[in-house]
């Protein structure tokens, strides 16, 4: 578990630096990001550097049992929220334009899950945090597969 979780939040930390990017054989022009403008592909690549920060406290805080931290964490990948952030009207036009509709849906589904987590790190529920944490874990996954196929394949 701890192996794919490292690989998963690698793999966020490597979409972000590269804005996306990834290379495959059929050539980086392929992941879909690289039709972002700059300016959206610097939003991205915060929110998945801030996801990738807390995921690292997450997994980590789990290990402990320190719900405290959890809910902190989670706080803060709700927050990464790129819809809150300085996003205009335009900039979410061309995210659905270039990404689709069912990113952005995506998108604030991973971030429902984010006040799930806080929720449930309040109410000290180890077991329903772990199973949050795991349904965003793959929830992650499922996206990059979708978004980002060229990215490596996880253990």
């Amino acid at each position: 578990m701890k192996r794919k979780i490292a690989a998963l939040i690698f793999l966020g930390a490597g979409l972000a630096v590269t804005g996306g990017a990834v290379l495959s054989n059929s050539g980086p022009e392929d992941a879909p990001a690289l039709e972002l403008s700059d300016h959206m592909r610097g939003f991205l690549k915060d929110e998945m550097l801030q996801l990738a920060v807390a995921g690292r406290g997450i997994e980590k805080a789990l290990a402990a049992e320190d719900h405290a931290s959890v809910q902190e964490f989670a706080s803060h990948m709700d927050k990464a929220f790129i819809m809150q952030q300085e996003v205009t009207t335009m900039d979410l036009r061309e995210l659905e334009l270039v990404l689709g509709e069912e990113f952005v849906e995506r998108d604030k589904e991973f971030h429902a899950m984010a006040r799930a987590l806080e929720a449930a790190a309040k109410a000290e529920d180890i077991v329903g945090e772990r199973k949050i944490f795991g349904d965003m874990l793959r929830a992650c996954a499922a996206c990059h597969q979708d978004y980002a196929p060229e990215a490596p394949v996880l253990e």
